[in-house]
């Protein structure tokens, strides 16, 4: 019964999507629910589709309707019966007078029924624990038949991962004083996949498909397999729409062919504009909060192969820094897949851009120009490993230079360097979100050998480690962490005319209590980043989602800038304390915090900072 109220709830959806009332629209004064003895009324309004115009300030309120109105409490209806209450009514009722009306809901809960006893027969390859974990269902808890009947299909795919597709449960629920629930599996025979075959391939050649796949005829169907298989048809760039199907062979309970189901781009070719905040200046530097856009030209399958070819030109303007001087950057790109019959996906990339030098004030810009070769292996949707080896020059123009009386002189030095460098990178991604974090884990390792074999006219080392860890404390709220170390390695004062290489803090990416790049345990912050060759980092944050749309956090900022790590281990741990409130936008979080900052073990309110940016700082 109650599968089918959820059913019935699906299918009443599209009737009531965009609905208004005939006539002058009539507004909502107040929403009244009464009989709720067990389930606070706080919890119950964020449920409704009709909500008075001042139930938040963050919503508009709705205009009432009758059907509306029916599906509101229907939804109450279910989310009772989600807590064990089986035998809940919902009578809904409306009082309108001169356009306003006034909504009613009374709530008859019933009896709560509790699970006394779970019994599981015909498990093999999943323990009666497993099974117990994945439905969800233990004695002395409330009865859920809603979730149990969604995680009967979260059961079904871990059953897959054995090969057993065709695996039938059967969840019997006897209600007396309490609910005993029996679950009865029958796992089947393991699955074989006798036939691959390809649909929709106009465009590309389905051996090039098949080269793809992970999976051979022949073999035990292997979920894992079938899932890497797409995400690899998907990183080609040639398919908009990739699906992959086992059907049963008739007459057989052990053979499955396997239909790929595949819808090329139309257009190989495209030409596309957009805007980016924030950007990276350098690989392996903090990117700074900016405002620019991009325009892009590429071919999604050159000579009808698996490979690309791109050309991009971009442009930014870092808000919070006092260059006022663009990031300019112009690339021009092919990449592969395959390389003599290996899967390497490799790009190979020539740009041309233009860097900001941090350390002097009579050098406007940096021109860097080269060649990149990068290669990415991806361990799951959001986790790769990548090197990049580049061959690079730069450029310096410096026009700042002053005569005795104090002019402007239009003398122009130029400086150039060549430099020769391979990096790495282990990004592993295991957080549950990407844009709201409750749990999981983000670690990003970024290691550069520059000169010494490699040649150029510097040599150093550089690394950089950061780990960012997300502990959900309750439904709504988060404890966000986040660690970062690095250091460079011979590194000399010769260097510094391209300073960009080395750390800094101060910002809204990192240290909120201090100016961009001029993080500083002294009053003397100066006009000019200093930069460090070590660096730690740490930031901690409360997050707590007020509703759906507005949250607010609160964080702590803590970090130490040092030329060497005697200093740095003995240098004294800068910090600054804030709050900030983000909302919710197609684009993600904007975030708007307010720091203060810890000088001289001294907390200055007046030295407080405000920070604009899009997304969570981590």
């Amino acid at each position: 019964m109650i599968k089918y109220t959820l059913i019935a709830i699906l299918c009443y959806l599209p009737l009531c999507s965009g609905l208004t009332a005939q006539g002058d629209l009539i507004n909502i004064r107040s929403v009244n629910i009464s009989g709720n003895e067990s389930i606070k009324k706080r919890e119950l309004m964020p449920l409704l589709r009709q909500r008075p115009s001042n139930f938040s300030f963050t919503f508009k309120g709705t205009s009432f309707n009758k059907r509306l109105l029916k599906m509101d409490a229907l939804t109450l209806k279910n989310f009772f019966i989600s807590k064990g209450f089986l035998l809940v009514e919902v009578k809904e009722s409306a009082e309108i007078d001169n356009n306003i009306a006034d909504i009613y809901f009374e709530i008859i809960e019933g009896k709560q029924f509790f699970v006394s006893n779970v019994s599981i027969e015909g498990n093999i390859n999943l323990s009666k624990d497993e099974v117990q974990k994945t439905l969800n269902i233990y004695k002395k808890k409330p009865f859920n038949s809603v979730l149990l009947n969604e995680r009967v299909a979260t059961l079904q795919k871990e059953l897959e991962l054995f090969s057993k597709l065709f695996s039938i449960i059967e969840i019997e629920p006897i209600i007396g004083d309490s609910v005993k629930v029996n679950i009865s599996i029958t796992e089947g025979e393991d699955v074989i996949i006798k036939n691959t075959y390809i649909e929709g391939v106009d465009l590309s050649d389905s051996n090039f498909v098949i080269r793809e796949l992970l999976y051979q005829n022949g073999e035990y169907y292997d979920p894992n397999k079938i899932e890497k298989s797409k995400r690899r048809l998907k990183e080609t760039g040639i398919y908009s729409l990739i699906n992959i199907t086992p059907v049963k062979v008739s007459d057989s309970d052990s053979l499955v062919n396997v239909v790929l189901t595949l819808s090329e781009f139309k257009q190989r070719e495209w030409l596309s504009v957009g805007g980016f905040e924030p950007i990276e200046f350098y690989e392996g530097l903090d990117p700074l909060p900016s405002l620019g856009g991009f325009i892009e030209w590429r071919n999604r399958s050159i000579f009808n192969t698996n490979s690309n070819f791109s050309t991009k030109f971009l442009i930014g303007f870092p808000w919070e820094t006092n260059f006022n001087l663009p990031r300019l950057r112009y690339d021009i790109g092919f990449d592969t897949n395959w390389i003599l019959g290996v899967r390497w996906p490799t790009k190979l990339n020539s740009f041309y851009e233009t860097l900001i030098n941090y350390d002097q004030e009579n050098i406007d810009q940096v021109e860097r120009y080269g060649l990149e070769m990068l290669q990415r292996v991806m361990l799951d949707e959001r986790s790769y490993f990548q090197n990049i080896t580049v061959w690079e020059n730069f450029s310096d123009n410096s026009v700042n230079a002053l005569d005795t009386s104090g002019a402007l002189n239009s003398i122009i030095s130029v400086k150039n360097l060549q430099q020769r460098s391979l990096s790495f990178r282990l990004h592993i991604d295991k957080k549950d979100d990407p844009l709201f974090p409750k749990k999981g884990f983000l670690l990003d390792l970024y290691f550069k050998s520059t000169g010494y074999l490699l040649g150029g006219e510097r040599d150093y080392y550089k690394l950089d480690f950061s780990f960012q860890k997300y502990f959900k404390l309750s439904k709504k709220s988060v404890l966000a962490t986040r660690f970062k170390f690095g250091r460079l390695w011979s590194w000399e004062d010769s260097y510094l005319d391209y300073s960009y290489e080395k750390f800094y803090l101060g910002g809204s990416a990192n240290m909120r209590g201090w100016d961009i790049l001029k993080y500083s345990t002294t009053n003397n912050l100066g006009d000019v980043p200093l930069g460090g060759t070590f660096r730690y980092l740490t930031n901690i944050e409360f997050r707590n989602q007020l509703n759906q749309n507005l949250g607010m956090y609160l964080f702590f900022d803590g970090g130490i800038l040092s030329e060497d790590f005697d200093r740095l281990i003995k240098s004294r741990l800068g910090w600054d304390i804030g709050l900030g409130l983000t909302i919710s936008t197609p684009l993600g979080p904007v975030r708007l915090d307010y720091a203060i900052p810890n000088i001289n073990n001294e907390v200055i309110l007046s030295n407080g900072k405000f920070n604009f940016g899009v997304q969570y700082l981590f």
